[in-house]
């Protein structure tokens, strides 16, 4: 049976509906999602969802929903996820296009898009991600968008070792004279990754939104952070790796000045193991000194080669530098 949105309406709404619209949200071809914006004639208000792509499927949304739960049960505002009338996630064939459709609670609130500077929200995002964290919530082996060493369905390689891989590439296209040291480079983040996957299922883990995209973060009407939503990351994660990979910043300086800022916050409600102030450096090595958007800095210099021996050396420097992630990590005790 092919759908269209009045049947599509009918899976979830009993009601008889006053008005509907729809949006396409799709990111590319192999990732088709669309929203309908339902109201009822008893001015109930329902966004149904439908996706075809990799990552939904109704054992992930069963999860999102789960994920939802347990963050409003921490006091932070989530949009419910509702199941269908018949009491599932259906698949159905929707525009040409298997998908899976599930409903939510209209928002109750705005999101931060239209914040100019939503970065005093940032001490209220880490403190939530730091609850979840301390919960080490196990409800599902799903990994979350940020995974490091699993992969998501669909993918072929983490995220991590895809930005690794397009620097490596990118390096074979500078002149020659560079290419000692960026074949350093890339050896280095594999030999830290090596240490580090040896380590890396031993640290805690719990489960995460997984996206503090402004468009996803919720605020009252006088701005102030209430809650969060759009779960389709969501998923299995340890925590520093989740964390650090939530920050970015202008440069490689700020950034790091932002990821001791975040954990000398987070200290305060998560109580890091020996293991975890072990395994941050590592974390940080593997992840950002070949991350995207120092290589995407490294992609925008051209042919300028003082600028571009001046970003490799950086890069390399963070690979190798000595932080002093413990002071950070050990600065309050639990306040929870």
């Amino acid at each position: 049976m092919n759908y269209d949105e009045q049947t599509i309406i009918g899976l979830f709404v009993a009601d008889k509906v006053k008005t509907f619209r729809t949006v396409e949200t799709s990111h590319g071809e192999d990732d088709f999602r669309e929203a309908v914006f339902v109201e009822t004639e008893d001015n109930g208000r329902l966004v149904i969802k439908v996706a075809g792509n990799a990552f939904t499927t109704p054992e992930s949304v069963k999860m999102w929903q789960r994920c939802a739960e347990e963050y409003r049960k921490l006091g932070y505002y989530c949009p419910e996820i509702f199941a269908s009338v018949e009491g599932d996630f259906p698949l159905v064939d929707y525009k040409g296009h298997r998908c899976v459709a599930y409903a939510e609670e209209f928002s109750k609130y705005e999101s931060a898009e239209n914040v100019k500077d939503a970065r005093y929200l940032s001490d209220d995002l880490y403190i939530m991600t730091a609850r979840v964290a301390a919960e080490k919530f196990d409800y599902t082996d799903i990994p979350s968008g940020y995974t490091m060493f699993d992969l998501c369905p669909g993918d072929e390689m983490d995220e991590v070792t895809m930005n690794a891989q397009d620097f490596r590439e990118y390096c074979e296209t500078l002149p020659e004279c560079f290419r000692e040291q960026t074949d350093r480079m890339f050896q280095r983040w594999e030999e830290n990754r090596r240490k580090l996957r040896e380590m890396y299922f031993k640290l805690p883990f719990s489960v995460f939104q997984a996206d503090f995209n402004k468009t996803n973060v919720l605020i009252d009407s006088d701005g102030k952070f209430v809650g969060i939503y759009d779960f389709n990351l969501a998923g299995r994660d340890e925590f520093l790796n989740y964390l650090f990979r939530e920050i970015l910043g202008r440069t490689m300086e700020e950034e790091l000045a932002e990821i001791l800022r975040a954990l000398r916050i987070v200290s305060g409600y998560y109580a890091f193991s020996d293991e975890e102030i072990v395994a941050a450096p590592l974390i940080y090595r593997c992840v950002k000194p070949l991350w995207f958007c120092p290589v995407d800095d490294l992609k925008n210099l051209g042919s300028d080669m003082t600028a571009i021996q001046k970003q490799l050396d950086e890069m390399e420097y963070a690979q190798v530098r000595e932080i002093d992630f413990a002071s950070a990590m050990r600065k309050n005790g639990i306040t929870r």
